[in-house]
C-alpha cells in the first residue's frame, strides 16, 4: 500500500532469502585474483566456510550490486554496508518493482527515504521516517527486530555460516570470472533447515504450523553457485528458487532469482544520519496516519 512499507518488506524478505558474499578492492581483470595462486577448490562446505570467513571478517565492508525477481517484482540496486554488530552501517538505494527507496542504517536507527506520495499519506513535510530498532514500542519493536535481523544476514561472515550450516558443495570447477582466476562451486541449500535457522522460535504456532503442512515431506533444494577468488572471497553469488517455489506449492508463478556481485572490500564506509530538521519518528506517523 505505502511505497515505503513495500520497499521495507521486500528489501528484508530478500536479505533473508538470498544472500551473497565479496570480493576485494582490487579483485578485478587488472589483478587476476591477487598475489596468492589459486587454491585447489574444497570439498566441504565447512572448509570453504572457514577459509572465507577470515578474510570477510578482517575487511568488514563491501558495496552490493543486486539483480533479481521476486515474483512478479523486479529489484535492482546496490548496498554500501559496514559490518560490525552494533556499530554497523547501510545504505541501499534499491528500486522494486518501479519504486525507487532508500534505507540507512546508522547508530541502530533506521531510516527511510519518504516519497511524496507517502509524505502526503502520512500528512508531514519531513523527508524521512526513523525507526529505533532497540524502541520499547511494540509496533517500532516488531518491525525493528525483523529488519535488523534480515540485515545481520546481510553481513557477508553470517552469509558464509547459512552455507555451513544449512547447504552442501555438490561439484566445482576452476575457472576465469571477469578475467579473475575462481574456484566455481555449485551449491544446494536445504530449505527446511534455512527456514528453521531463520524462524527459529520466534514465528507464531500457526504460522509456523501453515509452512510445516505446506513443505510436507518434500525434500526442497535451492541450487546457488559462488565464485571465490585466490584470497578465498566470494566475488558473486546467484540463486534461483523458482522451481522450489513451485514445489512448495506457491500460488503464484513466475521467477524467483537473484544475482549479488560484490566490490570494494576493505574501503571506508561513509553512512551518515538524515538532517534532524527532516527526521519524523516513522511509527508515530504511522499511527497518526491510522495504521
Amino acid at each position: 500500500m505505502r511505497a515505503t512499507l513495500k520497499f521495507v518488506a521486500v528489501a528484508a524478505a530478500l536479505t533473508l532469502v538470498v544472500t551473497g558474499c565479496g570480493t576485494r578492492p582490487d579483485a578485478t581483470a587488472e589483478n587476476k585474483g591477487g598475489e596468492l595462486a589459486l587454491a585447489n577448490p574444497f570439498t566441504d562446505a565447512f572448509g570453504l566456510v572457514e577459509a572465507a570467513k577470515q578474510g570477510t571478517r578482517k575487511t568488514k565492508s563491501s558495496k552490493t550490486t543486486v539483480d533479481a525477481v521476486t515474483k512478479d517484482a523486479k529489484v535492482t540496486g546496490t548496498l554500501l554496508a559496514y559490518y560490525d554488530g552494533p556499530a554497523s552501517k547501510i545504505e541501499a538505494n534499491m528500486t522494486i518493482a518501479g519504486e525507487a527507496g532508500i534505507l540507512r542504517l546508522v547508530d541502530q536507527t533506521l531510516y527511510l527515504k519518504l516519497p511524496p506520495a507517502e509524505q502526503a499519506e502520512l500528512k508531514t513535510d519531513k523527508a524521512w521516517g526513523k525507526l529505533d530498532l532497540n524502541s520499547a514500542d511494540p509496533q517500532a519493536k516488531a518491525m525493528g527486530k525483523a529488519l535488523l535481523r534480515s540485515f545481520e544476514m546481510g553481513d557477508p561472515a553470517k552469509q558464509l555460516e547459512l552455507i555451513e550450516k544449512t547447504g552442501r558443495i555438490t561439484r566445482s570447477e576452476q575457472t576465469q570470472l571477469n578475467g579473475v582466476p575462481v574456484n566455481h562451486y555449485f551449491v544446494e541449500y536445504d530449505v527446511k533447515k534455512q527456514i528453521e535457522l531463520f524462524l527459529g522460535d520466534e514465528i507464531p504456532a500457526d504460522q509456523r504450523a501453515e509452512i510445516e503442512k505446506r513443505l510436507g515431506d518434500k525434500d526442497l533444494r535451492v541450487p546457488a553457485e559462488l565464485w571465490f577468488n585466490a584470497e578465498q572471497l566470494p566475488l558473486k553469488l546467484t540463486m534461483d528458487l523458482t522451481s522450489v517455489m513451485k514445489s512448495a506449492g506457491a500460488s503464484e508463478t513466475g521467477e524467483v532469482r537473484s544475482t549479488y556481485t560484490y566490490s570494494d572490500w576493505g574501503t571506508p564506509v561513509d553512512v551518515t544520519a538524515p538532517p534532524a530538521a527532516e527526521v519524523a519518528d516513522y511509527t508515530e506517523l504511522l499511527k497518526k496516519a491510522g495504521n
